[in-house]
């Protein structure tokens, strides 16, 4: 597991499939033993739950504010901390099922 936060692990522009790979392992949900090279396909590749899974995390801080998401499909931590009792300006999330 990390020893940083969010903020931290996330601070400078980081490609998608690294950024699942950190917040996965931030989560616990990526096993400590597992090296980047070893995931890597997870998010590459459809059908893999664990990467569709933690897209769709990574998207959903995006929509709050959280994250930053630029052109590059790069993720960064929004130095700008999102206002939580603004609502959203845009579509929002799907129903949790």
């Amino acid at each position: 597991m990390e020893s940083a936060g969010l903020p931290e692990i996330l601070a400078e522009w980081t490609d998608f499939d690294r950024a699942g790979y950190r917040l996965g392992k931030f989560l616990g949900a990526i096993p400590p033993e597992r090296s980047f090279g070893s995931m890597k396909g997870h998010f590459w590749i459809d059908g893999f739950p664990l990467g569709i899974m933690l897209d769709e995390i990574l998207e959903s801080m995006v929509k709050a504010g959280v994250l930053l998401r630029n052109d590059d499909l790069q993720y960064r931590w929004n130095p700008v901390q999102p206002d939580p009792d603004e609502p959203l300006d845009q579509e929002p999330l799907p129903p949790l099922r």
